[in-house]
């Protein structure tokens, strides 16, 4: 591994990502999720242009409810997150390319193993969503979360949920946390079916795909520790 720092330079033909120091990553990472909500805006917007806001809302809820439990499971194996309560909702949630850091500044709150809320300090989609009024800001905040939030939670744990405590549209205009949720891990909870989205989108070459190991022999997910 050449650990380099960034990308100048003569043009590398056998470049990994693996080559790249730890500072040089984490500036790639924060780029990759932002891109995430960039590709979502440029579909939904077109969507929405074509079909007109209801259809986007139904399937932005579909997109995510799609990919949301497949990469989260993914997520969860290579960065070897165990158990099921709270602490682990939330480790995904630090990870989910669906908050990226900074654009998205979330704080987290566990106060116990099944029960924590998080609030958005900050929330970039938010200021995008704010200057076409209370309707858009409506279908984000309330009807997409609604449809998707618990479908994150549960692909960790069935018997979460996901609740506001505050949300948009803002009053004041001015409020912060912008928004502010309460997770619970309740046996009285429903368990959400899979939806048919997840199922299709579990049988893309995407969901199913397995990295090699890297150019040392460094598996991409995680080996367990040998018996002493």
């Amino acid at each position: 591994m050449t650990d380099r720092k960034d990308y100048a330079g003569p043009f590398d033909p056998d470049f990994r990502y693996e080559d790249l120091s730890k500072e040089a990553l984490v500036r790639l990472v924060r780029e990759f999720a932002l891109i995430v909500h960039l590709l979502d805006r440029s579909m939904c917007a077109a969507i929405a242009m074509r079909f007109g806001a209801d259809v986007m809302k139904e399937l932005a809820v579909e997109e995510w409810a799609g990919a949301s439990p497949l990469y989260g499971a993914r997520l969860r194996q290579i960065m070897d997150i165990e158990g099921d309560g709270v602490s682990a909702i939330f480790k995904v949630l630090q990870l989910d390319p669906g908050f990226p850091h900074h654009y998205m500044d979330v704080h987290y709150e566990v106060v116990d193993e099944k029960h924590g809320y998080f609030e958005l300090a900050h929330c970039g989609a938010l200021m995008d969503a704010e200057p076409f009024g209370d309707v858009m800001v409506t279908n984000m905040c309330h009807h997409i979360e609604d449809g998707t939030f618990d479908v994150t939670a549960q692909a960790v744990n069935s018997k979460a949920r996901i609740r506001p405590v505050h949300r948009p549209p803002r009053i004041p205009t001015d409020r912060s946390p912008h928004c502010r949720w309460e997770v619970v891990i309740d046996d009285d909870t429903e368990t959400l079916p899979v939806a048919d989205i997840t199922r299709i989108t579990a049988g893309t070459t995407a969901a199913t795909f397995e990295f090699p190991a890297m150019r040392d022999g460094t598996p991409h997910i995680p080996q367990p520790e040998p018996a002493s």
